[in-house]
């Protein structure tokens, strides 16, 4: 993806929507893209190769989905979301295995008491991570409804909601959670075959280097610093490659860490005080970020300079996703853009 063509990327179509998007995924053969909508509890498949809805938005009644992750089936994805405000809490936090082909509910994934935070399938077979704000990370089988594993975040060490997600071979996963008092976040990384002995790696992104990379790749005022130091992790992503790993905040900031070693290679901060929207591109070259007056800033990962700043939307950018077969993304507000070379 050479984004220093003068004219490329440009939007190849555009979706139009009632709601604002919560969440959006590609297929893993790039052909189609998935887009929730947590106000009207909806769902969109589009058609990447036409640029159009594969068929009218599909209604999962009280779901409000908030998280959404393709399978490896091409009509069937897992959803998560807030539930309805009548039902109890505790009763509100089951995944959702869905037929997009005759929009019918497959299975339910129960065990998480509180709301899900994220939701990453394993690349490799039909495993998948669920993180939740009731402080555990499970690990689940598609074709089975009880979790074949549990992480319960130790309550002395930690102080805020767990996020996890695969690599881009399904051999390692990633778990990160806030550390107490605000000292930084953990960073641990497992074999996903032998996950039970624990981590293999055990990392921390501490405040203090969280200050350092700040101060040395963005230029912020004292009370910046103060807030972006703080912030909690929102969205974890591995790129292609594994070897980084792109983590979002709640605000509007994005850290690239070493995959290895978790040391802050990277800060790419938005025009946004919500949470980051920001993903690699398929290649690995670039991170793009959404930004509240809708346009999209795309920097270099090596560098850290802004290759291209792209304009099009009418509203702060909820969504983005790298298209993982084509030279393709995808961002969304009340609006959805393929954007295309």
């Amino acid at each position: 993806m050479d984004f220093s063509l003068p004219s490329a990327p440009a939007v190849g179509a555009v979706i139009p929507s009632r709601y604002e998007a919560t969440s959006m995924c590609y297929h893993e053969n790039g052909k189609r893209l998935f887009v929730a909508y947590e106000a009207g509890s909806l769902l969109q498949a589009i058609d990447c190769m036409s640029g159009s809805a594969a068929k009218p938005a599909l209604k999962c009644e009280d779901e409000r989905i908030h998280c959404l992750e393709a399978t490896h089936h091409e009509e069937c994805v897992l959803i998560a979301g807030k539930g309805s405000p009548t039902v109890p809490s505790n009763q509100r936090s089951a995944i959702t295995y869905w037929s997009l082909y005759d929009n019918k509910i497959l299975r339910k994934f129960r065990g998480h008491t509180d709301q899900i935070t994220k939701i990453s399938m394993n690349p490799a077979d039909d495993t998948f991570l669920s993180s939740s704000k009731d402080r555990t990370v499970r690990l689940w089988s598609a074709q089975s409804a009880g979790s074949l594993a549990e992480l319960k975040l130790p309550g002395d060490r930690t102080s805020k909601d767990p996020l996890a997600a695969f690599d881009c071979t399904g051999l390692v996963f990633a778990v990160t959670a806030k550390m107490a008092e605000n000292q930084g976040q953990y960073l641990h990384l497992y074999d996903a075959r032998n996950y039970g002995v624990g981590a293999f790696a055990e990392l921390k992104i501490k405040r203090d280097d969280i200050e350092k990379a700040l101060q040395s790749f963005v230029s912020v005022s004292p009370d910046q610093l103060a807030t972006f130091s703080h912030a909690d992790f929102t969205s974890l992503q591995f790129n292609t490659s594994g070897n980084k790993i792109l983590a979002g905040t709640d605000r509007g900031m994005s850290f690239v860490m070493d995959g290895f070693e978790g040391t802050i290679q990277g800060v790419f901060v938005s025009t946004s005080q919500r949470p980051a929207v920001s993903c690699f591109s398929s290649d690995d070259k670039t991170i793009m970020v959404g930004n509240e007056d809708g346009s999209i800033t795309c920097w270099d990962v090596e560098t850290g300079s802004m290759v291209k700043r792209l304009d099009g939307h009418p509203d702060p950018v909820q969504c983005i996703a790298s298209n993982p077969k084509f030279a393709q993304f995808a961002s969304a507000s009340t609006q959805t853009a393929l954007w295309t070379w």
